[in-house]
């Protein structure tokens, strides 16, 4: 896991980019010439290359620099990152996460799917093994950091490019794993942007609505209860730092059914620490 907020910054720089960048020396320039890089600038000693991104690292770099956006100050390194796991009557394994992010209170854990192009293709057999591995993953997560850890765990499954059924959502939904498509992914980074890690209470108030707060059990307010139109309302006073984490905003980029017609503009960053 990354920690230190300088390496976040510099893996940040390499995962907002859509290409992969090199140094080499001039003379090995055709032999990387034959691999799809491409040259970008000529220097004095060495060449700098780059090539694409395939479309698979391209969404997992897009989550991964959301979680950053959002200001979380752990988010797993490289492609490649693995969490050893714990099966009953099974040897441990180590399973490959895709990004794995954690606050104080949560832990992201997100499985990620792409294609090339727009296709519909089952995902049964991806979800029932993402779901088999959800309990041993959250136990490795608290054996690391702690049995005092109990952190919300919020499990995302990633797509882009892929046309979800109706059966495979209600797969998701049966094992309590988060979908989000390419259009979901380019609103919170779009909000994650614009509102950098005050983004992060609304990215969580929409996976973990209607859930207990811990930090919040005791707090209370004194409130004026009134009524308007037929509806009883209350009027207190309260910290951004307590609203945003039970506040959501419904947007009208979202499109959230369930808080259609009403939207609000974007917050302006001043204003919501």
């Amino acid at each position: 896991m990354l920690t230190e907020p300088g390496k976040l910054q510099r893996e940040a720089v390499k995962r907002r980019k859509d290409y992969l960048e090199l140094s080499v020396l001039k003379a090995l320039v055709p032999e990387y010439l034959e691999s799809e890089w491409q040259i970008d600038r000529d220097l004095k000693i060495n060449t700098r290359l780059r090539k694409p991104c395939g479309h698979d690292e391209r969404l997992e770099n897009k989550v991964w620099y959301l979680c950053y956006l959002l200001g979380y100050p752990e988010i797993s390194s490289g492609r490649n990152f693995q969490v050893k796991i714990q099966r009953k009557g099974a040897e441990p394994l180590n399973k490959q996460i895709d990004v794995l992010a954690k606050d104080d209170e949560t832990v992201v854990v997100t499985e990620c799917k792409s294609s090339a192009n727009i296709t519909r293709r089952t995902l049964q057999k991806d979800i029932e093994e993402f779901a088999s591995l959800q309990k041993p993953i959250a136990e490795a997560i608290r054996n690391h950091y702690g049995r005092d850890f109990k952190p919300k765990i919020i499990w995302l499954f990633v797509t882009n490019n892929i046309i979800w059924s109706g059966p495979d959502r209600s797969r998701a939904a049966g094992s309590s794993i988060n979908i989000v498509t390419e259009k979901e992914l380019r609103y919170y980074l779009q909000i994650a942007d614009h509102l950098r890690s005050a983004a992060r209470f609304q990215f969580l108030a929409e996976f973990l609505s209607g859930q207990k707060i811990p930090e919040l059990e005791n707090v209370t307010v004194p409130a004026v209860k009134g009524k308007l139109g037929g509806k009883t309302f209350y009027s207190f006073v309260s910290t951004p730092r307590q609203m945003l984490k039970i506040a959501f905003v419904n947007h009208r980029a979202l499109n959230d059914p369930s808080g259609a017609p009403s939207y609000q503009r974007l917050g302006k960053p001043n204003a919501t620490c």
